[in-house]
């Protein structure tokens, strides 16, 4: 899982999934429908620190690790 973090004036104003688990179909479903509501998460709490979503704990945990490593690249 690779995300690109959009910050403008200190804020995470977007969040753009450069790759999600798509290596089976299910990871794929899981991945379309989790997506933007993963990045919604990120978007309102404005940090890598969001709720795990039912039924995609991999994709949550994996997208949220990306985030943050995007963040401590940005030095926030």
């Amino acid at each position: 899982m690779q995300v690109t973090v959009i910050i403008a004036a200190g804020k995470i104003t977007d969040v753009q999934a450069l790759t999600l688990p798509s290596d089976r179909q299910r990871s794929a479903e899981i991945s379309q429908q989790a997506g933007p509501l993963l990045h919604d998460e990120v978007v309102q709490a404005q940090s890598a620190q969001i709720d795990i979503l039912s039924g995609a704990t991999f994709t949550s945990d994996s997208y949220a690790q990306s985030v943050q490593s995007a963040l401590d690249q940005a030095h926030l």
